[in-house]
């Protein structure tokens, strides 16, 4: 019975989802939704990205089956392995920054020595951990111990000692690690991107989260983005699920201490923003997230003798074509304990693609059907996302109180200083300007909100030019 209910609401969600969906269809939704039930997924986010905008963005089913709490444009889902190219971005934010050198011995950089057994003479570099190829192996005995409920409870640094040192508590010689020279074979690995994102912090002398969110979630206004639960409100995180026993059980909300390679939570209006700037050459909204050239290497074959699709952590996946064949795009796809991810990139036709899930099942189908109708899309013009952040900021003693939020029709806005005025400008979810009204000299004002449920950023600006810019939840 429970699988009938929730069949039947991701078809009423998908018609009158609260997502504002700038080019709808109707057998797209219904190729999703028979996808979802065949892949035993309860729910799902969808994007696209054409042309510098969204062009598609809906979402289905529940983040929270229990509670009948549907996915929505602010649900957070974990990102799995598509974290790894994060990773790989902070990872050249510092090779870009002069401290790096991608083809140097990372021991240079730690502490303790870490070495291949039988190979204690050859570097292992930071390209090697990019591309798998650094001869570090999955352990899963001890890897499992670094799970827990919520957040992690072992430091990303305490790990990598246990995983890498010779006196480390983990430490195998044989399981760790391959007997193959670094550089001369590929294994994918965790634990090498655990490894790549601690080198960060070696590095950079910050915590890998703050690195981050210092240069590539702020800069992209990814405000919904984050590596640990502890900064959400966890009703807003979608619940991973498996399905067993004819029905979705749901998993506590969980992470693991090697994080950099999987633990990252984000929403699909985020990762618009990050393929936006992968697809403007390393730009958005006037932010230089990398540069073209660095975008340019990650986005290059680096090992082809042994593996021929494998960037720097990107690598290309085929997708197939409506018309018959495939094209191979550059992305990663993710799968953890009721977690299931993909995002990918043609920089020919300026297209981006995300599909994320809290299920077990594939997402490729999707993708294909999500690619394919991309390809028949034309962009509006409308641009980038807004993001906060926009234009001279105000002082730092005027703040604003939007209320309620969510809001059902009537918001109130609350000034703590009197001004001359404020000219306000309301963006839906994908960046289009839907109305702008002129709020007299007061500090309390009354603001209708339009039909349409979904996720708005109210931008007001004062005679002066400096602007503030708040999200707001109609529903």
């Amino acid at each position: 019975m429970l699988k009938l209910r929730i069949v039947i609401t991701l078809l009423f969600f998908s018609q009158y989802g609260i997502a504002q969906n700038p080019n709808p269809s109707v057998s797209v939704d219904n190729y999703i939704l028979d996808e979802m039930e065949a892949e035993h997924a309860p729910g799902m986010s969808t994007l696209i990205v054409k042309g510098g905008e969204i062009v598609w963005l809906n979402h289905y089913g529940f983040a929270d089956v229990e509670n009948n709490v549907t996915v929505s444009d602010s649900t957070a889902f974990m990102l799995a392995s598509i974290s790894k190219v994060f990773t790989g971005t902070a990872l050249m934010h510092l090779r870009q920054s002069g401290h790096i050198n991608l083809d140097e011995d990372i021991n240079n950089y730690l502490d303790f020595d870490i070495d291949i057994p039988n190979f204690e003479t050859d570097s292992i570099t930071f390209r090697m951990l990019m591309t798998h190829t650094a001869s570090i192996l999955d352990n899963d005995t001890p890897m499992d111990t670094y799970y827990s409920n919520g957040d992690p409870t072992i430091s990303l640094s305490d790990v990598i000692q246990r995983y890498f040192s010779t006196s480390g508590s983990d430490y195998n010689t044989s399981l760790n690690f391959s007997n193959n020279a670094p550089g001369t074979a590929y294994e994918y690995s965790n634990m090498g991107t655990a490894l790549a994102g601690y080198m960060v912090e070696a590095v950079s002398g910050m915590d890998f989260s703050e690195y981050c969110n210092t240069h590539i979630f702020d800069k992209l206004c990814m405000n919904n983005t984050s590596w640990y639960l502890a900064d959400y409100d966890t009703n807003t995180v979608a619940r991973p699920y498996q399905w067993s026993g004819n029905q979705y059980v749901p998993y506590a909300h969980y992470g693991f201490a090697d994080y950099p390679d999987g633990q990252l939570r984000s929403t699909s209006l985020d990762l618009a923003n990050f393929l936006l700037a992968y697809l403007q050459d390393g730009t958005f909204n006037g932010q230089e997230l990398i540069s073209s050239a660095s975008i340019n290497e990650m986005l290059t074959l680096q090992i082809v003798p042994l593996d021929a699709t494998q960037g720097l952590n990107w690598y290309l996946e085929d997708v197939f074509l409506s018309g018959g064949g495939t094209v191979s795009l550059w992305g990663h796809n993710g799968g953890e304990s009721g977690v299931s991810t993909d995002m990918y990139i043609d920089r020919a036709n300026n297209i981006g693609v995300a599909v994320i899930s809290n299920g077990e099942g594939d997402n490729l189908n999707v993708v294909d059907e999500l690619y394919n109708y991309a390809l028949t899309l034309s962009p509006s013009g409308v641009g980038t996302p807004p993001c906060n952040a926009l234009g001279v900021a105000f002082l730092p003693e005027t703040t604003f109180t939007i209320y309620p939020n969510p809001s059902a029709g009537f918001v109130h806005i609350d000034v703590n200083q009197k001004s001359m005025g404020f000219e306000l400008f309301l963006y839906n979810s994908v960046g289009k300007l839907v109305d702008t009204e002129w709020l007299a000299s007061s500090q309390h004002y009354t603001y209708q909100l339009p039909e349409t449920n979904g996720l708005y950023l109210i931008q007001l600006v004062d005679s002066e030019g400096a602007s503030k810019t708040l999200r707001l939840v109609k529903e």
